[in-house]
């Protein structure tokens, strides 16, 4: 939250309105994620796992894969990394979605063109503009289709 306040110039205020909501709404969310952990654990809800490692389901076993706030984001994580990452979520997943497409700075990712160059030769991929915008300029999400299936 104080990187935030040092920070808060570089979002947009609009749903959340003030810095004390936002420390609210996060709040509520990890203790109700928090509340859930052991019962999610147990029911196999909640599993560790390392991108870029295989994990342990069958190809295309989900419609859909989400990667929000991570995969692009972290630039010195390195192309390789990223490009693994990508890999191992489509082939569990039919469709996968990252957002946003900017780096921490909220600069257009230096990644996003060698991905997607990488990628378009086997599958359908696009950029698309969203509604959401809470960081300033990170209202785009990279979206990768398998068309294959």
């Amino acid at each position: 939250m104080e990187q935030m306040r040092e920070n808060r110039d570089h979002y947009v205020w609009t749903n959340i309105k003030s810095l004390d909501e936002l420390e609210h709404i996060r709040m509520s969310a990890m203790e109700l994620f928090l509340s859930d952990f052991e019962r999610g654990k147990a029911e196999s809800r909640y599993l560790y796992h390392e991108l870029p490692n295989q994990v342990s389901f069958p190809d295309y076993t989900f419609d859909i894969g989400l990667s929000s706030h991570f995969l692009l984001l972290y630039t010195s994580l390195g192309y390789e990394f990223h490009i693994h990452s990508i890999t191992e979520m489509l082939r569990v997943c039919k469709e996968i979605r990252i957002f946003p497409v900017v780096d921490l700075d909220a600069r257009k990712t230096d990644l996003i063109a060698s991905v997607i160059e990488h990628f378009k030769q086997s599958y359908f991929v696009e950029i698309k503009e969203t509604e959401y915008e809470f960081q300033k300029g990170a209202n785009k999400v990279l979206i990768i289709k398998n068309t294959d299936i």
